[in-house]
């Protein structure tokens, strides 16, 4: 299974969600993790030094070779990015079958594989749709403020795209609202509107707004493995399940 994180509005938990699932699905199954986002963040977020890496995601995309790239951490496989990747988006410029690199460089590898994960920058431009050329499926983490149904639409029409023009079968796994917080009368007025709108698609599991996930990312690791209790952890587990339950995997 091939699962790409992805939404073009930043700072809505793509990358802690792409972080934490990876870990949580590890544990019992082969889990490669890739970042395709030139922030490099999920990167950082296991606590990976880019400075210290001969191969990217930047050397995949131009060169091919994703082996190359794959660093074990914390018993995950993981195609780390820097800061480089921003300039292939130039160097691909009017390349011919661009937005195939990634779903070429992937079939290779796949077998080895149950679940693939790619963390996607907050835009819909060549690398997103890289993730999602490569993919199988979509989860489309959803913040809990205002504003957060802006772009759905577009992302939602975007897979329409995908499958369209450049015959796929991308489906829509579905939506996981982030960053909630029940005191505030935003947050519940946003997951009214999206459970209005988007009832079937949304997951059940609400990932709470909570202060672990900002500590562990600064201590290099996902949640889930920093503290295990945290509400948000606990959210993770539950999102897990859900996910393979909709993937009908045990």
């Amino acid at each position: 299974m091939i699962i790409s994180i992805a939404n073009q509005k930043g700072g809505c938990g793509k990358t802690t969600t792409a972080a934490n699932l990876g870990a949580l699905l590890s544990e019992k199954h082969k889990v490669l993790l890739v970042d395709i986002d030139p922030q490099g963040n999920l990167t950082t977020h296991f606590g990976i030094n880019k400075a210290d890496q001969k191969h990217t995601i930047y050397d995949v995309m131009l060169n091919g070779r994703i082996e190359e790239a794959i660093v074990r951490k914390d018993g995950i496989d993981i195609v780390p990015s820097t800061i480089d990747l921003a300039g292939a988006e130039v160097e691909l410029t009017g390349k011919i079958g661009r937005e195939y690199i990634l779903d070429g460089e992937l079939k290779r590898i796949v077998k080895r594989y149950d679940y693939i994960i790619i963390d996607t920058p907050p835009s819909l431009g060549v690398f997103t749709i890289n993730a999602l050329v490569a993919s199988d499926y979509i989860l489309i983490p959803v913040q809990a403020e205002f504003f957060a149904l802006e772009g759905l639409t577009q992302l939602l029409r975007v897979i329409d795209l995908v499958n369209s023009r450049l015959a796929k079968n991308l489906k829509l796994l579905g939506m996981v609202m982030t960053m909630f917080n029940s005191r505030t009368r935003s947050s519940n007025e946003v997951l009214e509107d999206v459970r209005k709108y988007y009832s079937k698609q949304l997951f059940r599991t609400i990932i709470p707004r909570n202060v672990t996930v900002t500590d562990s990312t600064m201590a290099g690791s996902p949640a889930v493995k920093y503290r295990r209790n945290a509400p948000a952890s606990k959210a993770y587990a539950e999102l897990a399940k859900e996910v393979k339950r909709r993937l009908r995997v045990k």
